[in-house]
């Protein structure tokens, strides 16, 4: 038998697979950790806790399938989006832990690039453009804070890279991580851009010089890697890339127009495209199949499922304690509950933004979550509907996004822990008015590591085997009554933001 290990380091875990050629999972296993939050805001990790996470991850899946390590055709590891990269010196140990995507310091440094170099400038050459979110804007943050730390780096390493060269002994990085830093990769050339980097101040030997494919052989097993992991020395490494597209890249999100919709702690609309149908409000970068033809567009929420979770934890303890009692989960019992308010929640809406500021499509440094319409009325199910609610129809405002810069939207994929709702997929179907099809046993990024892994090997001959590896679960249609409600709902929501602007502005300064 051939086998391929697919492992994909989150910002909460890292999940290790090994499959089998045909898609049957073997083992699965995961490991969790935390992100440092310094200050309101902020938000990094140190890449040791990573690299402990995927070598765990990996020996006990080995262990777990019990297969013959020397029948491994090949692993890849995607990763989190690492932000500004980990700043490494010539001895490639890092400098300072990773600032990550969800990190929103670098305020005065994207005002630094408009007022220098102009959101116009920027879009046109790298098809993004001016945010704390990209990584090219930390990197000026360290370099206009951390002088000391700019001027010792070597290489600035995404998560992904630096875990191969703890593996390999080899520098890399793959079109996706490259593009997702934003402002210095050129899209319409697929290569760094010397012109945007000299403009940032950006020294272009800071990146690693080749860009390669994901699915593409970067290095190979050494001799301690596989003391430490179980892997035979010498087993193939795949490049691989951010986990987004790997995860839309494991529900068979291939073809022009067809979107990922993972629905994690973050949500990621991840549209693929064919054509270079750019837009300022989408993030826009190489996909990680046929990288160097194919675009990956996302828009989405930093706190979709982190809203739900924040709920059950602060308030619904007794659903976690009657949950604990009869063997079912929490969000279930919610579900139950919500289930009976009627759509709308009565008159509540709610503004997912769970962090202060928001990335695409809303780009708002200031932007914050908002229960609006309360009474005495309302309960705690209104509430916890009116949160399911409120990421639904931002979840429709990205689609819309994306319809509007022309991206012809084909099919919706439903992904991750928070698509499991019975009830919200009825919600996100009802509120944008699209079929969203379920994959029940969705694996997620590392699924789409592994077969990277083998169409790196060549032990898999092409991308689309993914499909022939699935089975739709169930696809929830629209309810023509409830769409006909939450398209005035829905306006409503977009008037919430356009009206508390500067109340958000306010906000900000005052904490």
């Amino acid at each position: 038998m051939t086998y391929l290990v697919g492992c994909d380091i989150g910002t909460y875990g890292t999940k290790t697979v090994i499959v089998d050629t045909s898609g049957k999972v073997l083992a699965s296993t995961f490991k969790e950790y935390g992100v440092i939050t310094p200050k309101p805001g902020w938000a990094e990790q140190w890449p040791s806790v990573w690299f402990n996470a995927v070598v765990e991850t990996i020996r006990q899946a080995i262990e777990i399938s019990k297969v013959d390590v020397k029948e491994i055709a090949g692993i890849c590891i995607s990763g989190l989006y690492g932000g500004s990269g980990i700043p490494c010196d010539r001895d490639m140990k890092p400098l300072r832990p990773a600032i990550i995507w969800m990190d929103r310091r670098a305020t005065r440094e994207c005002e630094w690039v408009r007022k220098n170099i102009g959101e116009e400038e920027i879009f046109k050459i790298t098809g993004n453009t001016i945010d704390p979110y990209y990584g090219y804007t930390k990197m000026l943050w360290i370099k206009f804070n951390e002088p000391e730390i700019w001027k010792r780096i070597y290489k600035l390493m995404t998560p992904n890279a630096y875990i191969i060269y703890k593996l390999t002994g080899e520098i890399s990085v793959d079109y996706s991580s490259a593009g997702n830093y934003g402002g210095i990769f050129d899209i319409h050339k697929r290569k760094w851009s010397e012109e945007m980097l000299n403009a940032l101040g950006i020294p272009v030997e800071y990146l690693p010089e080749e860009i390669v494919m994901s699915k593409d052989i970067v290095g190979e097993i050494t001799e301690e890697a596989s003391r430490l992991t179980g892997l035979a020395r010498g087993t193939p490494v795949s490049a691989g890339g951010i986990d987004a597209p790997v995860s839309a890249l494991s529900v068979g999100a291939l073809e022009d127009g067809e979107v990922g919709a993972m629905l994690g702690t973050s949500m990621c609309i991840g549209i693929i495209q064919d054509k270079l149908r750019l837009s300022p409000k989408l993030v826009n970068y190489p996909h990680v199949a046929y990288d160097t033809e194919k675009l990956y567009s996302f828009a989405g929420i930093t706190t979709a499922g982190a809203c739900v979770r924040f709920f059950r934890d602060e308030l619904g303890r007794l659903e976690k304690i009657m949950a604990g009692q009869i063997g079912i989960s929490a969000y279930s019992i919610l579900d139950l509950e919500a289930s009976k308010v009627p759509p709308g929640s009565d008159g509540l809406i709610f503004l997912p933004h769970m962090s202060v500021g928001e990335r695409a499509p809303w780009w708002d440094e200031y932007v914050r979550s908002m229960l609006i319409g309360l009474t005495t009325y309302h309960t705690k199910s209104h509430i916890y509907r009116a949160i399911l609610e409120g990421v639904a129809y931002a979840v429709r405002y990205c689609l819309e996004t994306a319809k509007n810069a022309g991206i012809p939207l084909k099919k919706v994929i439903l992904v991750d822990g928070g698509a499991r709702s019975g009830l919200w997929r009825t919600i996100i179907a009802s509120v944008t008015g699209m079929p969203m099809i379920y994959i029940a046993e969705s694996v997620g990024a590392p699924y789409g590591d592994a077969l990277l892994a083998g169409v790196g090997t060549r032990t898999i001959e092409k991308y689309e085997v993914i499909k022939e590896w699935l089975e739709i679960t169930e696809i929830t249609q629209p309810d023509e009554k409830m769409t006909k409600l939450y398209d005035k709902y829905y306006r409503v929501f977009l008037k919430v933001y356009e009206a508390n602007e500067e109340i958000f502005r306010m906000m900000k300064d005052l904490s």
